[in-house]
């Protein structure tokens, strides 16, 4: 009978730990329901990294669009969104260098969710901040599913 009471407290110390443990967790890789946009990088001219807003907002735009949250910090996001030029050299006889913008959805985990070149292959004084706006939501809106239900 006195060993009782040292039994029911062990117990409930325990279940407690596993509510802990519970609470504590890790939200899991499949389930993205906040994203946070990074700005764009690798801009090899600053014509390029004048459109680093317009990148921004309009993905972000696009992802409340399709149901998502735009976290405003990475540590609030399930999932981010990397978004960098990638730059061809000139070529001889031509007045300008040819541009991808890539976004990359990777989740909380670090596997690589979708991937997709929003401009490809494009002589950057083609770009502009309608354009490349136009491009973001056609292409960025059509391959981002909207976020899936819990079970």
């Amino acid at each position: 009978m006195h060993r009782l009471r040292p039994a029911i407290l062990c117990f409930l110390g325990l279940v407690l730990l596993g509510f802990v443990g519970c609470a504590a967790s890790a939200p899991k890789s499949g389930l993205i329901r906040s994203i946070f946009v990074e700005e764009a990088s690798g801009a090899p001219s600053t014509d390029l990294a004048q459109y680093s807003a317009v990148i921004h907002d309009t993905s972000v735009r696009v992802m409340m669009q399709r149901g998502y949250v735009a976290a405003m910090e990475p540590t609030g996001a399930d999932a981010f969104l990397h978004v960098v030029w990638i730059a061809r050299p000139a070529i001889a006889g031509t007045p300008q260098g040819r541009v991808t913008l890539r976004m990359t959805l990777v989740s909380r985990d670090g596997s690589v969710q979708r991937n997709l070149d929003v401009v490809s292959d494009t002589p950057a004084g083609f770009l502009s901040n309608e354009r490349i706006a136009d491009h973001i939501r056609e292409k960025l809106g059509a391959i981002i599913p909207g976020p899936r239900s819990a079970p």
